[in-house]
Protein backbone atom coordinates (compact mmCIF):
# COMPACT_ATOMS: atom_id res chain seq x y z
CA UNK A 1 0.00 0.00 0.00
CA UNK A 2 1.34 3.41 -0.99
CA UNK A 3 2.24 5.84 1.80
CA UNK A 4 -0.06 8.87 2.08
CA UNK A 5 1.13 12.01 0.29
CA UNK A 6 1.76 14.83 2.77
CA UNK A 7 -0.05 18.13 2.45
CA UNK A 8 1.87 21.11 1.13
CA UNK A 9 2.18 22.60 4.62
CA UNK A 10 3.44 19.33 6.12
CA UNK A 11 5.89 18.94 3.24
CA UNK A 12 7.22 22.47 3.70
CA UNK A 13 7.66 21.96 7.47
CA UNK A 14 9.51 18.68 6.87
CA UNK A 15 11.76 20.34 4.27
CA UNK A 16 12.72 23.02 6.80
CA UNK A 17 13.35 20.36 9.45
CA UNK A 18 15.63 18.37 7.14
CA UNK A 19 17.56 21.46 6.05
CA UNK A 20 18.09 22.70 9.61
CA UNK A 21 19.37 19.25 10.67
CA UNK A 22 22.30 19.57 8.25
CA UNK A 23 25.42 20.92 10.03
CA UNK A 24 25.74 24.68 9.55
CA UNK A 25 29.25 24.31 8.12
CA UNK A 26 27.61 22.82 5.01
CA UNK A 27 24.60 25.13 4.75
CA UNK A 28 26.48 28.35 5.45
CA UNK A 29 25.69 30.88 2.70
CA UNK A 30 22.52 29.02 1.66
CA UNK A 31 20.14 31.95 2.08
CA UNK A 32 16.84 30.09 2.08
CA UNK A 33 14.82 27.05 0.99
CA UNK A 34 11.77 27.84 -1.15
CA UNK A 35 9.00 25.26 -1.53
CA UNK A 36 6.88 25.79 -4.65
CA UNK A 37 3.42 24.27 -4.94
CA UNK A 38 3.58 23.55 -8.66
CA UNK A 39 5.18 20.82 -10.77
CA UNK A 40 8.35 21.70 -12.66
CA UNK A 41 8.39 19.66 -15.88
CA UNK A 42 11.13 19.15 -18.43
CA UNK A 43 10.44 21.56 -21.33
CA UNK A 44 10.47 18.73 -23.89
CA UNK A 45 9.77 15.58 -21.84
CA UNK A 46 6.66 16.18 -19.69
CA UNK A 47 7.01 12.96 -17.67
CA UNK A 48 10.45 14.07 -16.42
CA UNK A 49 10.07 16.44 -13.46
CA UNK A 50 12.51 18.47 -11.39
CA UNK A 51 12.37 17.88 -7.64
CA UNK A 52 14.93 20.47 -6.56
CA UNK A 53 17.39 23.04 -7.80
CA UNK A 54 20.23 25.12 -6.40
CA UNK A 55 20.30 28.69 -7.70
CA UNK A 56 22.94 31.33 -7.20
CA UNK A 57 21.63 34.19 -5.08
CA UNK A 58 20.65 37.17 -7.27
CA UNK A 59 21.34 39.53 -4.34
CA UNK A 60 24.86 38.16 -3.86
CA UNK A 61 25.50 38.48 -7.59
CA UNK A 62 24.52 42.16 -7.50
CA UNK A 63 26.77 42.98 -4.55
CA UNK A 64 29.85 41.67 -6.37
CA UNK A 65 31.51 40.44 -3.18
CA UNK A 66 32.64 37.18 -4.79
CA UNK A 67 31.02 35.15 -2.00
CA UNK A 68 28.98 32.23 -3.33
CA UNK A 69 25.50 32.34 -1.83
CA UNK A 70 22.64 30.09 -2.93
CA UNK A 71 18.91 29.52 -2.85
CA UNK A 72 17.48 26.00 -2.74
CA UNK A 73 14.19 25.43 -4.57
CA UNK A 74 11.87 22.44 -4.07
CA UNK A 75 8.80 21.65 -6.16
CA UNK A 76 6.13 20.01 -4.02
CA UNK A 77 4.00 19.33 -7.11
CA UNK A 78 6.82 17.31 -8.67
CA UNK A 79 7.01 15.05 -5.60
CA UNK A 80 3.23 14.58 -5.70
CA UNK A 81 3.33 13.83 -9.43
CA UNK A 82 5.91 11.06 -8.99
CA UNK A 83 4.17 9.65 -5.91
CA UNK A 84 0.91 9.35 -7.84
CA UNK A 85 2.65 7.57 -10.72
CA UNK A 86 4.75 5.22 -8.57
CA UNK A 87 3.38 3.76 -5.33
CA UNK A 88 6.93 2.81 -4.27
CA UNK A 89 8.04 6.46 -4.38
CA UNK A 90 9.02 7.44 -0.83
CA UNK A 91 8.32 11.18 -0.56
CA UNK A 92 10.24 11.67 2.69
CA UNK A 93 13.31 9.71 1.61
CA UNK A 94 13.36 11.53 -1.73
CA UNK A 95 12.98 14.87 0.05
CA UNK A 96 16.00 14.13 2.24
CA UNK A 97 18.03 13.05 -0.79
CA UNK A 98 16.98 16.08 -2.83
CA UNK A 99 17.84 18.63 -0.14
CA UNK A 100 21.21 17.00 0.50
CA UNK A 101 21.85 16.90 -3.26
CA UNK A 102 21.13 20.62 -3.65
CA UNK A 103 23.32 21.51 -0.66
CA UNK A 104 26.12 19.52 -2.30
CA UNK A 105 25.58 21.61 -5.44
CA UNK A 106 26.07 24.71 -3.27
CA UNK A 107 29.29 23.30 -1.82
CA UNK A 108 30.57 22.42 -5.29
CA UNK A 109 29.81 25.93 -6.51
CA UNK A 110 31.80 27.32 -3.58
CA UNK A 111 34.66 24.94 -4.32
CA UNK A 112 34.67 25.57 -8.06
CA UNK A 113 33.92 21.95 -8.96
CA UNK A 114 31.07 20.47 -11.02
CA UNK A 115 30.80 16.72 -10.51
CA UNK A 116 27.08 16.93 -9.64
CA UNK A 117 26.48 19.36 -12.50
CA UNK A 118 28.00 16.81 -14.88
CA UNK A 119 25.83 14.08 -13.32
CA UNK A 120 22.67 16.15 -13.82
CA UNK A 121 23.62 16.96 -17.41
CA UNK A 122 24.20 13.27 -18.12
CA UNK A 123 20.76 12.42 -16.71
CA UNK A 124 19.19 15.06 -18.95
CA UNK A 125 21.09 13.87 -22.04
CA UNK A 126 20.03 10.28 -21.38
CA UNK A 127 16.39 11.32 -21.02
CA UNK A 128 16.61 13.28 -24.29
CA UNK A 129 18.28 10.35 -26.07
CA UNK A 130 15.61 7.94 -24.83
CA UNK A 131 12.92 10.23 -26.23
CA UNK A 132 14.66 10.54 -29.61
CA UNK A 133 15.58 14.20 -29.06
CA UNK A 134 18.88 15.73 -30.28
CA UNK A 135 21.95 15.06 -28.12
CA UNK A 136 25.64 15.87 -28.66
CA UNK A 137 27.75 13.19 -30.34
CA UNK A 138 29.49 10.97 -27.79
CA UNK A 139 27.47 12.32 -24.86
CA UNK A 140 27.41 8.85 -23.25
CA UNK A 141 31.19 9.02 -22.68
CA UNK A 142 30.38 11.01 -19.56
CA UNK A 143 28.93 7.78 -18.13
CA UNK A 144 30.80 4.98 -16.38
CA UNK A 145 33.57 3.49 -18.52
CA UNK A 146 33.29 -0.29 -18.16
CA UNK A 147 36.08 -1.25 -20.58
CA UNK A 148 37.74 0.36 -23.60
CA UNK A 149 35.01 1.59 -25.93
CA UNK A 150 32.17 0.61 -23.58
CA UNK A 151 30.21 2.93 -21.26
CA UNK A 152 27.19 2.53 -19.01
CA UNK A 153 24.56 5.21 -18.48
CA UNK A 154 22.19 3.88 -15.83
CA UNK A 155 21.29 0.39 -17.18
CA UNK A 156 22.00 1.22 -20.84
CA UNK A 157 25.30 0.13 -22.39
CA UNK A 158 26.96 2.07 -25.21
CA UNK A 159 29.55 0.30 -27.36
CA UNK A 160 31.75 2.08 -29.89
CA UNK A 161 33.15 0.03 -32.73
CA UNK A 162 35.76 1.80 -34.86
CA UNK A 163 36.02 0.42 -38.39
CA UNK A 164 37.20 1.44 -41.83
CA UNK A 165 34.47 2.73 -44.14
CA UNK A 166 34.65 -0.38 -46.31
CA UNK A 167 34.22 -2.55 -43.18
CA UNK A 168 31.10 -0.62 -42.17
CA UNK A 169 29.72 -0.97 -45.71
CA UNK A 170 30.40 -4.71 -45.66
CA UNK A 171 28.51 -5.14 -42.35
CA UNK A 172 25.25 -3.59 -43.50
CA UNK A 173 22.42 -6.12 -43.55
CA UNK A 174 24.54 -8.82 -41.89
CA UNK A 175 24.99 -10.29 -38.39
CA UNK A 176 27.91 -9.15 -36.25
CA UNK A 177 29.49 -11.27 -33.52
CA UNK A 178 31.43 -9.56 -30.75
CA UNK A 179 32.26 -9.80 -27.06
CA UNK A 180 30.96 -7.16 -24.66
CA UNK A 181 31.92 -7.25 -20.97
CA UNK A 182 33.20 -10.78 -21.39
CA UNK A 183 29.94 -12.07 -22.87
CA UNK A 184 29.46 -13.16 -26.51
CA UNK A 185 26.87 -11.14 -28.39
CA UNK A 186 25.49 -11.42 -31.91
CA UNK A 187 23.47 -8.56 -33.39
CA UNK A 188 22.06 -7.82 -36.82
CA UNK A 189 23.31 -4.66 -38.49
CA UNK A 190 20.51 -2.89 -40.42
CA UNK A 191 21.05 -2.38 -44.13
CA UNK A 192 20.61 1.36 -43.67
CA UNK A 193 22.99 1.68 -40.69
CA UNK A 194 24.78 5.03 -40.63
CA UNK A 195 28.12 5.69 -38.93
CA UNK A 196 27.70 7.64 -35.71
CA UNK A 197 24.00 6.84 -35.26
CA UNK A 198 23.44 4.41 -32.34
CA UNK A 199 21.86 1.06 -33.20
CA UNK A 200 19.65 -0.06 -30.33
CA UNK A 201 19.22 -3.67 -29.18
CA UNK A 202 16.55 -3.88 -26.49
CA UNK A 203 17.20 -5.88 -23.34
CA UNK A 204 20.91 -6.40 -24.04
CA UNK A 205 22.11 -3.88 -21.45
CA UNK A 206 22.70 -4.17 -17.72
CA UNK A 207 20.17 -5.80 -15.39
CA UNK A 208 17.82 -3.43 -13.59
CA UNK A 209 18.03 -3.98 -9.84
CA UNK A 210 14.76 -5.08 -8.27
CA UNK A 211 12.93 -5.10 -11.62
CA UNK A 212 11.52 -8.19 -13.27
CA UNK A 213 9.53 -8.99 -16.39
CA UNK A 214 7.72 -12.33 -16.57
CA UNK A 215 9.80 -13.59 -13.66
CA UNK A 216 13.09 -12.68 -15.36
CA UNK A 217 15.35 -9.75 -14.40
CA UNK A 218 14.65 -6.74 -16.61
CA UNK A 219 17.57 -5.16 -18.44
CA UNK A 220 18.46 -1.91 -20.11
CA UNK A 221 19.34 -1.64 -23.78
CA UNK A 222 22.59 -1.94 -25.68
CA UNK A 223 23.45 0.80 -28.17
CA UNK A 224 26.09 0.08 -30.78
CA UNK A 225 27.80 3.07 -32.41
CA UNK A 226 29.73 2.35 -35.61
CA UNK A 227 32.47 4.90 -36.09
CA UNK A 228 34.61 5.30 -39.22
CA UNK A 229 38.29 5.59 -38.39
Amino acid sequence: MAAPIPSYDAFARRAREIFEAIPEEFTEDVEDVFVHREVKRHPQIPEVVTLGECEGSPVAAMTGTGIVRSLVHLWYGSFVDLAKRDETFDVDAELVETIEHEVKHHLEDKGGTRALEDEDELFDAHARFTEGLPVPAGWYRAGEKLEPGVWAVESDVFVELRLRKKEVDALRGKPLSMTVLGEPLEVDIPADAKPGEPLTYEGEGLELEGDEEDGEPASGDLHLVLLVR
